[in-house]
């Protein structure tokens, strides 16, 4: 129905261009909030640059002299339930996404690759549970010693040897593997500093942490690492090692 009166353009068009311009900043919003959050590491100062080094020479050296007959034990442990290798490395991606071996004990049967071509043809959704968490709650590659030396963490006891080296910190992430996808962002933090023998991840609770929440707290790491929080880290170890509450 005609009201007699001319419509106002100008209003319109104003009202239009308005319109479009808030749509647009909504759906910036949205992108930059759906977007990952890039954790920066700030820029090093002298606890980073040498003093983590100094700790970890003089502090990792008193303690593996101290966990020495205890390191002689488990390997004599594991030589004779198991046999020959009682050492096992692992690549790890460590400091600036260098690879380096990481040594534990062997808590696994010697011919654990071999087996697990076989088990994975024969239980596929476990094999693809073990891809996705990266771990099993039961894998039948463990050895009983095995299973004990995992839940103790006596199992990283020789990882004393790559923090002497200076492949790894006392305190920082742990080494991931080269297979364990990670987000960039949170991958560009992690590598900011070198893993860790302890850290985040083992004082904040192992268990039940899915691969992503792991990734956020260690990734946060980097932003907080120094002298007396790294020493509260070491101290917070002791508890879940007497809890027995390793993966």
């Amino acid at each position: 129905m005609a009201t007699g009166q001319a419509p106002d353009l100008f209003r319109s068009t104003v009202t239009h261009i308005q319109l479009t311009q808030a749509q647009a900043v909504d759906a910036r919003a949205a992108a930059a909030a759906s977007a990952p959050v890039a954790v920066q590491a700030p820029a090093p100062g002298f606890y980073r640059r040498q003093g983590k080094r100094v700790l970890d020479l003089t502090l990792g050296s008193l303690l593996g002299l101290i966990f020495l007959p205890l390191i002689a034990l488990v390997a004599l442990a594991v030589l004779v339930t198991s046999g020959r290798p009682v050492f096992y490395g692992s690549e790890r991606i460590g400091y600036s996404g260098r690879r380096f071996l990481m040594w534990k004990f062997r808590t696994m049967v010697a011919d654990a690759d071999e087996v697990y071509e076989r088990w994975q043809d024969t239980h596929p959704h476990l094999a693809t549970e073990l891809k996705t968490n990266w771990k099993l709650p039961h894998d039948p590659r463990v050895t009983a010693l095995g299973a004990f030396l995992r839940r103790s963490s006596l199992d990283e006891l020789p990882q004393f040897w790559n923090v002497l080296r200076g492949q790894m910190s006392l305190v920082g992430p742990r080494p991931y593997l080269e297979r364990e996808a990670m987000r960039p962002d949170l991958a560009q933090a992690i590598h900011s500093v070198k893993p860790g023998l302890t850290g985040p991840f083992q004082v904040r609770g192992r268990k039940g942490l899915a691969p992503l929440d792991r990734m956020t707290i260690e990734a946060g790491y980097a932003s907080e690492a120094g002298l007396w929080r790294d020493l509260g880290y070491v101290l917070r170890t002791i508890k879940p090692l007497l809890k027995l509450d390793g993966r």
